[in-house]
């Protein structure tokens, strides 16, 4: 059985991070390997929440994993929360990410043109060059303004244009000649009524497109990092890989939105992870 390791946070409530990502592993046939980096009562996009900080407990997973002689096809990070947990989840891969790892990175850091009030430059930085490590990335258009070191306006005067494909292209040359083999810029806006998820690489550019809903909802990227990994380390091509995510959280975000379910609540993806 393919395993993956995912270093993300667990929250009891909001269906993201690793409530998201390991239903979606386990009825890919994928086995999750939870590395979590926090324990909430409920997500942060609630209006409070309870959080156990587990970073000085992340290394012991490490050693303990390594004396278990653990091995994996992939590694998946999401959320973190300071350059602490940057620097454990680098020598995290360094230890684990071999020939045949995937390694693949989501730059959580900002949303909407801006980087989140909580994230320093330094620790912007740092997921830069942790996500310069991996195989393949997913951020959304402002983290790939920061990480391409490009004002965030370059894009944003061409958004619902065709035009915006070449000028992600363009700028994502310096990423892809780093190492990175895959890049899929999430939520970009190119056509009227729809969602885009660009994939970029040596071939060029590729939207995949699907319908656009209004609100953010807790947990999609999450899930859809999820679906895309998985569906990789089973040997799909990154074409059907994204294509089959993203149909996936179109069909459940129509659902969520048909039941009036909070944003923060997260999508109703449940009854979905058969399309899987």
């Amino acid at each position: 059985m393919k395993k993956i390791a995912v270093i993300n946070d667990l929250s009891g409530f909001g269906k993201c991070s690793l409530t998201a990502a390991i239903p979606v592993l386990s009825v890919q046939g994928v086995q999750a390997c939870p590395l979590p980096t926090a324990v909430l009562s409920n997500q942060t996009g609630y209006e409070d929440f309870y959080c156990k900080d587990l970073t000085d407990s992340m290394p012991s997973f490490t050693e303990k994993w390594q004396a278990l002689g653990a091995e994996f096809d992939g590694i998946l990070t999401g959320f973190v929360s300071d350059i602490k947990q940057v620097d454990i989840i680098t020598d995290f891969c360094k230890k684990f990410k071999k020939d045949n790892t995937l390694l693949m990175v989501d730059p959580v850091m900002a949303d909407n043109g801006k980087v989140y009030p909580t994230f320093s430059k330094e620790l912007c930085e740092k997921i830069k060059e942790l996500s310069l490590t991996a195989d393949i990335i997913t951020p959304n258009i402002t983290e790939f303004s920061v990480l391409a070191g490009v004002d965030y306006s370059e894009f944003q005067k061409e958004l619902y244009s065709e035009k915006l494909l070449q000028t992600l292209l363009k700028n994502a040359q310096p990423i892809l000649q780093s190492g990175v083999k895959h890049i899929i810029i999430t939520g970009a806006r190119i056509y009227d009524g729809k969602i885009s998820n660009c994939i970029i690489n040596s071939d060029g550019i590729e939207a995949v497109s699907t319908e656009a809903f209004n609100g953010s909802y807790s947990g999609t990227g999450d899930l859809f990092a999820a679906a895309v990994c998985g569906e990789l380390v089973k040997g799909s091509d990154i074409h059907s890989a994204v294509c089959r995510a993203a149909k996936f959280i179109e069909i459940s975000l129509r659902a969520t939105i048909t039941e009036n379910t909070r944003t923060e609540d997260g999508i109703c993806f449940e009854p979905f992870l058969k399309l899987l």
